[in-house]
């Protein structure tokens, strides 16, 4: 009888720790974070805090059962406020039963797959020396982390279809960074998410230098200015897609920081797509340029 993969992984573990693994009870005595998480059938949310985050699942994602979504929400939210934690204890508080019980067992026997989620949440646990422990809460007291996890902003969402980032790096370069991304739409490995997210570099672009990279940057419309002032006053270089909107206050400065040919992509309603890959609501007339923007020509 063949050994399963997932099976044999586990008997690798054991076979190497063994003899160092150990959970002690005295441990669980002082909690240095408390997260608050949880999942609907449209994304997830957490809490820690004053702090709260949110995000929405893939096409993948959306197909798989509520207590695997509920393992992921956690997960997640350990990687929002714990990413910088090591060597403590974190209480997960969460209104998910089946959840609770593959958390704190290290996995279970009914479903492989709720085993190889809670596998990945304490192999990242693992490696910081962090253990949690999850405890209930009722729904009702769980409200926050609820609210998070079936918000989602739209308008911060639009992502620019692949087959004209396609023609965008054949144009200039690979970027090294997409500065405002989140795990579903970025076009970098490494990125920079307007709110918290699992895999972000960080949050915020505007709280970082953006000098070290050639960046990719397709903002929300209302942050346009926001980033061509950040251009303007740091030695960056990247890639910028924004509206052709001559009219705007900002176009002249977008032309100023030009420096390379533009891209123009004409309306097209798989331009641009939501997270639940909706069209844009303008994609009849939205018309978007390219190009590389530094700040070499007002120096």
């Amino acid at each position: 009888m063949k050994i399963p993969s997932y099976i044999r992984e586990d008997l690798d573990w054991w076979k190497n720790n063994i003899l160092v693994a150990k959970n002690s009870l005295n441990r669980l005595n002082k909690f240095e974070l408390e997260i608050f998480t949880d999942a609907s059938v449209t994304g997830w949310g957490a809490m820690c805090g004053d702090n709260k985050t949110h995000g929405y699942w893939n096409d993948v994602e959306t197909q798989k059962h509520i207590n695997i979504l509920e393992l992921f929400a956690a997960l997640f939210g350990l990687k929002c406020f714990a990413s910088n934690k090591s060597n403590c204890d974190i209480i997960l508080r969460i209104d998910n039963t089946t959840a609770i019980s593959y958390i704190n067992r290290m996995g279970g026997m009914q479903c492989s797959e709720l085993s190889q989620t809670a596998k990945r949440l304490w192999q990242w646990c693992e490696e910081r020396n962090i253990l949690v422990f999850a405890s209930y809460i009722s729904s009702s007291d769980n409200f926050e982390a609820d609210i998070e996890s079936r918000r989602l902003e739209k308008e911060t969402e639009w992502e620019l279809s692949d087959f004209a980032f396609k023609i965008i790096l054949n144009k200039f370069s690979i970027p090294d960074i997409d500065l405002f991304a989140s795990r579903h739409n970025k076009k970098c490995n490494l990125y920079v998410s307007w709110f918290r997210d699992p895999n972000s570099m960080t949050a915020d672009a505007f709280t970082i230098s953006w000098e070290t990279f050639l960046f990719y940057a397709f903002p929300p419309f209302s942050m346009i200015l926001r980033v061509l002032r950040k251009i303007q006053n740091s030695q960056c270089r990247g890639i910028l897609v924004v509206p052709f909107w001559p009219s705007q206050p900002w176009f002249p400065l977008f032309n100023l920081l030009l420096d390379s040919e533009l891209i123009t992509f004409k309306p097209g309603i798989n331009l641009l797509s939501s997270s639940d890959r909706e069209p844009h609501p303008l994609h009849r007339k939205l018309t978007l340029v390219a190009g590389i923007l530094s700040n070499r020509r007002t120096n």
